[in-house]
């Protein structure tokens, strides 16, 4: 009975693990920002687009260093402002998101999207 149960447990084990295609990375930044303001000055817009422009250069980076195509990479960024506020954005990144450099361009465009709307930077992605 006892190896009965066992054999159970590891079955369940390995049939979890198996199923779990996810892999979670945490991300924190450092920042002045204060978020979702009507702030309206060109500092503002410009710093946002810059710290948006590096959060992306890293989720390409973890991405990219990823042997197992086959796993959904889920992002937990964490912004911290001076103020001692924390804003995370949950960002959720399928299995091979993009194959070619059109399509890699499209997936930069709508994380930029994404993530700046937390900010609402008025300048918009631009591959450079």
């Amino acid at each position: 009975m006892n190896q009965l149960i066992s054999f159970l447990l590891v079955g369940l084990l390995y049939f979890s693990s198996t199923f779990a295609q996810k892999e979670e990375v945490l991300l924190t930044y450092p920042s002045d920002l204060p978020f979702q303001t009507v702030n309206d000055t060109e500092y503002y817009h410009l710093e946002a687009t810059l710290m948006i422009r590096k959060i992306l250069s890293d989720i390409i980076t973890v991405i990219e260093k990823k042997e197992n195509k086959n796993r959904d990479v889920e992002f937990t960024i964490l912004i911290k402002n001076n103020y001692g506020a924390v804003l995370p954005i949950n960002y959720l990144v399928e299995a091979t998101p993009y194959t070619s450099e059109v399509s890699k361009n499209l997936f930069m465009k709508r994380s930029y999207d994404w993530i700046n709307s937390s900010f609402r930077s008025n300048i918009p992605y631009k591959d450079e």
